[in-house]
């Protein structure tokens, strides 16, 4: 065996420990159920594209052409124009997606978290009714050490450096930063995922299937490879590259306008690249006759900052340009084409709604409001004024925030600190001129919506009460990396000499 299949084998044998790990909720999950999925049942493709500000788009407006293909999706389907993240970052992000639960409820806000088994994931329901599942992932954040894999039948790490994550755990190390991060921010991750996508394909011709796509490619650094490293800034003469972009202090809210530019140009270019591989995931649907009986849903986890608040990347704060994410669906000839909604919906209703849209029975431990009424016309286009309240949060990075947003108003609350900023969107939609008066009658409505989110969460925090355990190498995947020669031994503590 050499070294290449034997740390694919041993990436095989931890995603089987946590996969399997499921099995009980599965079991839950399928009791629950009235009902199982058939062939006449709708694929569900779920494609979520790292770091993708949604007003980079064309379809949502941005002059330029960065999105050919997801602009077709959305002409093809329909587009959410205010869609909001439960964080600004990719980990807890991904567990309200999988659980339609805000991240103080499903329990999974830091790296040193996992999400809990109790925590039904969509693929676990899916599963549950006959849906053969599998999951493609690109980033450090969606490993299996943190519970994103319960319910994927196959879940496939298509990084780069599985064996360096490995290695990194049995070390007893986190994933998050060091070498890992290093490894994740250099990677090209597009054409693996593709592939992988591609043979899962050739290989399961059986339906229903639920395809989740992780794209990470958009996140930094910015390296898109030719042409779209000069793709959108073809004059620039400078010496500014994509490369190190969160760790080198020389990218500060003082650099110089012109290589600011530069940097959003190959953000753009990252966008463009992935764009070509969304088309090539669509295309490859219809290859293979898929396309009429496929939801195809596409969104981000966040997005991404630029210096708007003064600062970069994510992780950071819970300002709209982290925030805001696209969120497209198409499904041939039940959700018409070409049509856009307004009303304000959050990350957590995209459990509900492909479960729903699927025909599946409808949760009722999720958080999340289907959006399926809706995308199939059954609905007036508006929603009351409760399920408007987006709540957002941010309990990593050495933050403790939590945002109250809804189409016209924003609170952020810093829960450390107690303080808080207040915006009037409809007046000040880029956030830069806090409201000062706590009497003003925005104010006063923030106040409310800041008690509503509380006792939401409060409420559903009720039922969950346990919280989110570490993430740990479990000792019989240590035992069987160990076997495989891939592992040191782990050696007894001697008891120290006094």
């Amino acid at each position: 065996m050499n070294k290449r299949h034997a740390w694919w084998v041993a990436g095989t044998l931890l995603i089987a420990t946590f996969a399997g790990g499921c099995s009980k909720q599965d079991s839950a999950a399928r009791q629950k159920s009235a009902v199982r999925a058939d062939a006449s049942w709708p694929n569900i493709v779920l494609i979520s594209v790292d770091s993708l500000r949604s007003d980079h788009l064309g379809c949502y407006g941005y002059a330029r052409q960065t999105s050919p293909r997801m602009d077709r999706l959305a002409a093809e389907g329909a587009l959410f124009e205010n869609a909001i993240s439960s964080t600004s970052w990719t980990l807890p992000a991904h567990c309200a997606l999988f659980t339609g639960l805000a991240d103080s409820v499903h329990g999974c806000q830091d790296m040193n978290q996992r999400l809990p088994d109790d925590r039904l994931t969509l693929a676990t329901r899916l599963k549950a009714i006959g849906y053969a599942t599998a999951g493609f992932f690109s980033g450090p954040a969606l490993h299996p050490v943190f519970g994103l894999s319960q319910g994927f039948e196959r879940y496939v790490d298509c990084t780069s450096f599985a064996a360096l994550s490995l290695k990194v755990l049995d070390a007893g190390q986190s994933l998050d930063g060091g070498v890992v991060e290093a490894a994740s921010s250099a990677d090209i991750t597009n054409p693996r995922v593709y592939e992988n996508m591609h043979a899962w394909l050739q290989e399961n011709q059986r339906r229903p299937f639920f395809l989740f796509i992780h794209l990470w490619d958009v996140h930094f650094d910015y390296i898109p490879p030719p042409p779209y490293d000069r793709m959108f800034d073809p004059d620039y003469t400078g010496t500014i590259t994509g490369e190190n972009y969160a760790i080198d202090p020389a990218f500060n809210a003082s650099l110089p306008k012109r290589d600011l530019e530069h940097i959003v140009a190959l953000y753009d270019g990252e966008i463009a690249w992935t764009d070509e591989h969304v088309g090539k995931i669509l295309d490859e649907l219809d290859a293979r006759g898929l396309r009429d009986n496929t939801i195809v849903l596409l969104l981000s986890d966040h997005g991404e900052e630029f210096f708007e608040h003064g600062g970069k990347t994510h992780r950071q704060t819970l300002y709209d340009e982290v925030l805001r994410i696209p969120l497209l669906v198409r499904l041939p000839g039940r959700i018409a084409a070409g049509q856009r909604f307004r009303p304000q919906v959050h990350i957590i209703d995209v459990l509900p709604t492909l479960l729903e849209l699927a025909g599946a029975p409808p949760p009722t431990d999720v958080m999340g409001r289907s959006l399926a009424a809706l995308l199939l016309g059954r609905g007036s286009g508006t929603q009351d004024d409760e399920s408007a309240l987006a709540v957002s949060e941010l309990f990593s990075a050495d933050r403790a925030l939590r945002s109250y947003r809804r189409l016209d108003r924003k609170l952020i609350r810093d829960e450390r600190s107690k303080g808080a900023q207040l915006y009037d969107l409809s007046a000040d939609p880029a956030e830069r001129s806090p409201v000062m008066s706590n009497d003003s009658p925005v104010a006063r409505l923030l106040a409310a919506d800041e008690q509503r989110g509380l006792a939401w969460l409060a409420e559903f925090g009720k039922a969950f009460s346990r919280e989110a355990a570490a993430p740990m190498l479990p000792e019989n995947v240590r035992k069987q990396l160990e076997s495989l020669g891939y592992l040191q031994s782990q050696p007894k503590e001697e008891p120290q000499k006094p």
